[in-house]
């Protein structure tokens, strides 16, 4: 018997898959975790003993660095927001949710705009110019724009696949991979256990990284202990000017000298873009407000 650490990368009716050096080893929990069975998710990293060949007990748990939702995956490293070029049109109001979200959890943001052989020139420069601040990257599936740089990006890291449904997420996947497999199958290593009727969360071993497909979204809420302070801080390009404002916390709305919408007012920062900020400021007012109800 000796000790491991690997990430849990499936969880099917009470077994616990851990990946450790493109090998699988299938655990269950010591009885003390056992109870702690409900908080355990797919990302987590944790300590096992091994029994026999791929078989093992977790142990230990190890500090989690982030945790998403929808569904729920631990130690994230990036979350790829993908947009559609095409049909459906880019959906700015679950977009900008969404980069607000990434970064409240700690969870590094990248935007995908897919269908770029689809893209109108003014549109892309525009986008360019409004999410500048943030990585981009512009693929086709069709013409391989972006793919390799793609691969680029998920190399080595934890990666989570997000946006509205049929902006081509599983398109992507298959042109990186081939075709998407379950990832004892891509490393071509079995379990030997039937099939279990319950759902599965799981990673896939993509591009020497690890992804996870998420639903596609039609409406992105905010949690509901989520305060109006907070959002200034989330908005990357006026986090970086905000310090120009007059008043400390500024939210960048009522406020008299306030470097934000001077930029705004200049054109040197989106109006859209702003507007969907105010819309969100007094979103997350209501919130506050039936909080405290």
């Amino acid at each position: 018997m000796f000790k491991l650490q690997g990430r849990i990368i499936k969880i099917d009716s009470g077994f616990f898959y851990i990946y450790r050096e493109d090998h699988i080893y299938e655990c269950k929990l010591r009885g003390k975790l056992k109870v702690a069975n409900d908080n355990l998710y797919v990302g987590d990293n944790a300590e096992f003993t091994i029994f026999d060949n791929n078989y093992g007990i977790i142990e230990k748990i190890l500090k989690r660095n982030n945790l998403i939702d929808r569904p729920k995956i631990a130690n994230v490293d990036q979350l790829f927001i993908v947009m559609s070029l095409g049909y459906p049109k880019i959906d700015y109001n679950v977009l900008d949710r969404i980069l607000i979200l990434s970064r409240r959890q700690g969870v590094k943001p990248v935007i995908i705009f897919n269908k770029y052989d689809q893209g109108v020139e003014a549109e892309l420069i525009e986008i360019k110019i409004i999410y500048k601040d943030y990585d981009l990257l512009f693929t086709s599936t069709k013409t391989g724009e972006g793919i390799e740089e793609l691969k680029s990006f998920i190399k080595g890291k934890l990666s989570v696949f997000a946006g509205p449904s049929g902006v081509g997420k599983s398109s992507l996947l298959n042109v990186i991979c081939g075709k998407i497999m379950n990832l004892t199958g891509s490393l071509g290593l079995k379990i030997h256990r039937g099939k279990h009727t319950t759902r599965i969360s799981q990673l896939y071993n993509v591009a020497e990284g690890l992804i996870a497909d998420t639903p596609g979204f039609s409406r992105v809420d905010f949690p509901k202990d989520m305060k109006m302070r907070e959002l200034p801080e989330l908005y990357h390009e006026y986090k970086i000017v905000s310090q120009d404002c007059k008043f400390n916390g500024c939210l960048h709305y009522h406020e008299k000298n306030c470097a934000v919408k001077s930029l705004v007012s200049e054109g040197l920062l989106s109006q859209d873009r702003y507007d969907r900020y105010i819309y969100f400021l007094n979103e997350l007012k209501e919130i506050e407000e039936r909080r405290y109800k």
